[in-house]
């Protein structure tokens, strides 16, 4: 959804809004599927943020778990009202981030994952970025990857480099600053009621193409740099595998909904990887010259030995080592599913993210039920 020509810029829209009230109230949603091993942790974070206790909502969307995330939520609920169990019955994110929201009743939205963790004050300095700023749409803290056994700390390590992904500076930067996405904003509702909730035709990136679409629409979101949000990595390299064959293929969506072309260039270096390395074997193939398919690789290696060098020259020690290992699975399955998708769906990508009713409407609808 692109803004009409003749609507004001998004940020033009909000800084014509009242000012958020002395202490506002703040929705803080998870949308979590077999979450057990996190969901307590991420939860007791958002419980000791440093807000008026009286003034914080925690809405969790289960996606029909199947381990013990469900009971552990209720467990929690049980000793603080503030937390509430939603059920999403589509099992997906988008589908569950748009349940909670039709269930808070917040003025600031804060969204949060089961994986990870927000400092203290996320919620404060997120409501202190918006205040200070009425044209801004969104902000929040970076992203710090961590790890907990040695692949993981390398997978962490790939997730936290440009050289793992490239232009992502959220997952990267360390200063303040305007950036193209955030996964774990923290928004004025009104962003959600000018833009509509996220996308549910997607399984994975709808918060990345919500942050599109809010570029789009002429907003901003600014980055806090010293509000570091960790987030626990993926453990094996299947599960990178898995997790970046869906980033890729999913990303292929995203673009096309934007009109075919890419937010940035970096989308399309691991799947031009993948063709070249294809495009050498087959001129191999063709001609008998073997040289030619070793080009690629032998950059890539180059490659691969400057991160690593570079990265153990900062002290990351084993996890550097593994990143011969964490980077290629990355690149690749991102590539591969970058190009799977290119093949296997439809060219013209329809987008399905619903309207959120005005936050008046919205609590006249919940007394009447």
């Amino acid at each position: 959804m692109s803004a009409n020509p003749r609507t004001p810029p998004l940020a033009a829209r909000l800084a014509m809004l009242p000012p958020l009230p002395g202490t506002p109230r703040v929705s803080v949603l998870l949308a979590v599927r077999n979450e057990e091993r996190f969901i307590a942790r991420a939860l007791d974070a958002v419980r000791s943020q440093e807000w008026d206790y009286e003034r914080l909502e925690i809405i969790v969307a289960d996606g029909a778990s199947t381990d013990r995330t469900v009971a552990q939520v209720l467990r929690i609920a049980a000793r603080d009202s503030r937390v509430r169990l939603v059920h999403n019955h589509a099992k997906f994110v988008a589908q569950g981030l748009n349940r909670a929201l039709c269930e808070a009743t917040g003025d600031v939205i804060v969204r949060v994952d089961g994986h990870c963790r927000i400092p203290g004050h996320y919620v404060k300095a997120g409501v202190a970025a918006l205040r200070r700023d009425p044209s801004l749409a969104c902000a929040g803290g970076p992203v710090r990857a961590q790890g907990g056994t040695a692949m993981a700390d390398a997978i962490a390590l790939a997730m936290s480099t440009p050289f793992g992904v490239g232009g992502a500076s959220f997952r990267w930067a360390r200063e303040s600053r305007d950036v193209d996405h955030l996964p774990f904003g923290v928004w004025r509702r009104e962003v959600f009621e000018m833009l509509g909730g996220f996308d549910e035709a997607l399984v994975r990136n709808q918060d990345d193409e919500f942050s599109d679409r809010l570029h789009r629409a002429g907003g901003r979101i600014h980055m806090l740099h010293e509000q570091l949000v960790d987030y626990w990595s993926r453990s094996s390299l299947s599960a990178l595998a898995r997790q970046y064959l869906a980033y890729g293929f999913w990303k292929v969506r995203v673009i096309r909904m934007r009109g075919g072309w890419p937010s940035s260039p970096r989308h399309l270096v691991p799947a031009a990887f993948l063709l070249a390395l294809t495009g050498g074997v087959a001129a191999t193939l063709t001609t008998g010259i073997v040289a030619l398919a070793l080009v690629t690789p032998a950059l890539y290696a180059s490659f691969l030995f400057v991160a690593i060098c570079a990265l153990l020259a900062r002290g990351h020690g084993r996890a550097a080592l593994l990143l011969g290992a964490a980077l290629p699975a990355m690149h690749m399955a991102y590539g591969a599913g970058f190009l799977a998708a290119l093949v296997c769906t439809h060219p013209r990508a329809a987008s399905h993210a619903p309207a959120l009713a005005p936050r008046d409407a919205a609590h006249a609808l919940q007394r009447a039920a």
